[in-house]
This record gives structure tokens, sequence and C-alpha cells, in this order.
């Protein structure tokens, strides 16, 4: 849907609209004495070009194109606008404007006047006014100058079927929490976990058979993880595990291990001395090629790093460092999505609400203001990238006195981030009746694909309480 937001800027002069579009294509704009004197816009509606009206006066100072890439959008607009000598009306001074891949058409800085910033979708159109003024100075010029702009946004949140619990048999993991799992075909693998807060359980590889729905321990030969661990992370790339980490009670620590589904066979990839720092409670995402390894929680202290694992040259590559204002955490949300690698949320000491990607053609990372119904700073939730969308439900959103020990406080609430408009939806209603899970965190989660939807897959957690779940929830988007 096609939606306007606040206008920002004078509130008179004439109305122009251009209207509604697929998409923005080029964007002119011509600069005067004191302020922008002209703008113009193309837009591609289908197959065809639409070239906008000009709006305002072209100056000898000239016009700046910005072109937006075929595969690219706006998503971000930032003005100034201040009153110039005696103008009873506020213009607009300056504007820059960044589409979602980064491009910017002017470094954003900080400039006189009264900032305004227009985002929250992707941008499709454009409408305002402008007014005639004449100025006096060295030079004579009389020029229409916009003093009011205004953009039209389309924003296309998912559509949800209502979650369901999926029933279980067999010798499963039964009641643990701190666990990772994982899909392969029509088989969701669990490993590792913890019943009674910093004790690991087992080591057991649990297979659920989504046909049967029935729960087994997969049979296991090779270089089977030495130890039973809590905090671990797990991912799937083919028919292939990978799994990363995780700690014992004492904290020592697993390395990187790959388990081969058909023939089910463990193999140590990388010791723990020989590959990234040795965690728990970090965030691992995968593509077709490679394995991301971010965050988490080492012997001594909290990580920001991100690694990523090529699974065709079998090795390790250490991506740039994040932005200073990502800080070091655990228990972030960690998904690709259309090629880049989001961090979503997490704890630092306290539970945070930034959004950060990771652009690995690039080897740069940039910082998002996400808008909408926004869920509250959480870590430890599930999470999983359905299409452009990184769905989550519940977390913590307080740490315990006891830290790990104790519960914390935890929530529930199903949310999805459209990492396109950076618009935030809250997909279970309020109110509604429908089947949905406890509050709960340190759940394992994963995007999986169940009776041929697919959705975010969570099993098991951490309830209020400070008792464990053993139930295995789905939630399927109909439309993303």
């Amino acid at each position: 849907m096609a939606q306007k937001l606040e206008a920002k800027g004078g509130e008179t002069g004439d109305v122009w609209d251009d209207g509604a579009y697929e998409n923005v294509r080029k964007v002119y704009v011509g600069q005067g004495q004191y302020g922008i004197a002209f703008v113009k816009f193309e837009y591609f509606n289908g197959s065809q070009v639409v070239v906008g009206d000009e709006h305002g006066k072209k100056t000898e100072l000239g016009v700046e194109e910005f072109e937006i890439d075929a595969d690219d959008y706006i998503v971000y607009v930032e003005g100034y606008r201040e009153k110039v000598n005696d103008m009873t009306s506020e213009i607009i001074t300056f504007l820059s404007i960044k589409t979602f891949k980064g491009k910017t058409s002017h470094p954003i800085e900080k400039r006189p006047g009264v900032k305004f910033v227009l985002h929250g979708g992707k941008i499709v159109g454009f409408h305002g006014r402008s007014t005639v003024y004449t100025l006096s100075g060295p030079m004579f010029l009389c020029r229409p100058l916009p003093n009011y702009l205004e953009i039209i946004l389309f924003l296309l949140p998912p559509q949800i079927t209502k979650s369901r619990t999926v029933e279980q048999k067999g010798e499963g993991p039964g009641l643990r929490c701190s666990h990772g799992i994982a899909q392969v075909g029509n088989k969701i693998y669990s490993f590792g976990g913890e019943f009674t807060p910093n004790q690991p359980i087992d080591k057991h590889l649990y297979v659920f058979d989504l046909e049967t729905r029935t729960w087994s321990i997969s049979p296991a030969t090779g270089d089977v993880p030495h130890l039973s661990c809590l905090g671990v992370r797990m991912v799937s790339v083919g028919s292939t595990l990978y799994v990363f980490g995780g700690r014992d009670a004492s904290r020592q620590y697993n390395g990187f291990y790959s388990f081969d589904t058909t023939t089910h066979v463990w193999k140590l990839l990388t010791p723990v001395e020989e590959g990234p720092t040795p965690r728990s409670f970090h965030s691992m995402a995968a593509d077709e090629e490679n394995v991301y390894v971010f965050g988490g929680v080492s012997a001594t202290a909290r990580l920001k790093t991100l690694d990523s694992y090529n699974i065709v040259d079998k090795k390790w590559f250490h991506c740039s460092t994040p932005l200073e204002s990502l800080t070091a955490r655990g228990g972030a949300g960690l998904e690709v999505v259309q090629g880049k690698v989001w961090v979503v949320y997490g704890f630092n000491g306290c539970e945070v609400d930034d959004v950060y990607y990771y652009d690995p053609v690039q080897d740069k990372w940039a910082q998002v203001e996400t808008f909408g119904v926004r869920p509250s700073e959480r870590s430890v939730f599930a999470s999983a990238a359905v299409g452009k969308h990184i769905v989550l439900f519940g977390g913590e959103i307080a740490m315990d006195p006891l830290a790990h020990v104790g519960p914390g406080q935890l929530t529930d609430g199903t949310f999805a981030l459209d990492t396109e408009t950076l618009q935030w939806e809250r997909l279970d209603k309020l109110g509604e009746e429908e089947e949905t899970p406890s509050s709960r965190g340190w759940t394992a989660s994963t995007t999986g694909t169940i009776d041929g939807k697919k959705g975010l897959v969570m099993h098991g957690g951490k309830a209020p309480t400070n008792d464990r779940f053993d139930d295995l929830f789905f939630y399927g988007i109909d439309s993303v």
C-alpha cells in the first residue's frame, strides 16, 4: 500500500504532486543563492520511464543528477529547512538522498537550519509546494523555491498463518534451553543445551522427522564433539550441519564441526585453538557458501567480531571491524537476507534495540534506523529469515540479578522486520484468539519449512519461572 508521510518545510505556495510509481529512477536537484531552487524526478512504472514535471527554476549554479540503480531504491531523505533573509516561510536549503544499498547523493552532515528526515519505507513518489520569491542582491534573480516536500512510501507487511504447536513423538531433546536447531530437508536437528543452569545435558544429536512427527537420536561416527555444551549454535548448508562453540560447566569450549546428515559423520573442521575466539551464546547464520559467526561471550569478555567460513575454500575470513556504535554483545539475532548479514538487538550489559547489516561484497558495515511497531530492547530471542523479513519471537527484556542462573524478565510477541522498508510489524495481534507460545527466552530457533510453508521454527527455551520448555512451535508466513 502507498502511504504519505507528514510534510516537512513551509506551509505556503503552489501544490505539486508527482503521484506514486513502482520506483524512483533519477533525482535532479538545483541549487539557488539561498537554498534548493529546483527539483525534478524520474520514475519507473512497469517498463515505462515517467518523467515528472520541473518544480522551481534552474539557476546559473546548475543542477545535480542522482541516479538510482535498477536493483536499488531510495529509503532515506535528509534535509535542512530555515527562513532566509526576510522570507515569511521556511525553504529547503539542503537535501541528501540515500538508497537501500547505501548509495548517497551528498555526504550527510550537520548544516544550518532545522534538520528533517523522511524515511520509513521504499520511497516511490514525491509531492510538495513551491513559491516564487523575488530576491535582491548582487544579482537580481526571480526564482521559485521549493519550501515543502513529502514522500510517498510503499509498505508491504508480511502475512502470517496462525502459529501452531507441532506434535512430537519419540525420544527427543525434552526440556531444555540454550541449544541449537537447524533443518535439513524434512528433518530438524537439535544439539546441546541445559536443563539446570550452566550444566549441559548431553552431546546427542537429535533428529525430528517432519513426516512422522517423531524424534530419535541420530547415529554418529567420526569426530564427535568432545564436550557436552550449552550456548551452542548450529546452521545448515545443503545436507551438512555446522556447529560452533558452546561451553561446559567449567567454561571449556567446543571448536568448529560439520555433520554430514547423509553419512552421519562428524568432522572437526577447526580446533578451538585455531579458529575464531572460543565462545558461547553467540549467533550463527549461513548463505549458500559461507557460515557466519557473530559476537557472543568468551572466557573473559563479550565479543563484537564477525567471522565467515567459506565451505568451498575451507578457510576462515575475519570480516571488517564493526562500527563503534555496534557494541560487543551476546544473544543477538543474526540472519542473512538478500546477500547482507543482519545483526538485530542483543545484550551488551543491558538489552539493546539497534540494527545493523554487513555487506560481504564491500566488506562494510552500516547501521539502519527502523520504525513501525518496534519490539522493545531484548536478547536471546527466537529468529528466522523469511523472504525479505526477519521474524523474531520473545526473548529477555531485563537481566536477572543472578545473571544466567535466574530466568530474567522474559516476554512473548512475534515481530517481523522488513529489511527493505525497515518497518517493524507485529504478527500476532493482541487480543486475537490463536495458539501462541508462552513468554520465553534462550530458545533454539531456525528458518524452516513445514507443510509447504516457510517460517520460524522454535524449540524449548527458558520460562519466566526458570523452568524449561520442550514444545516445538512453527510460525508459517503466507506472503513475504
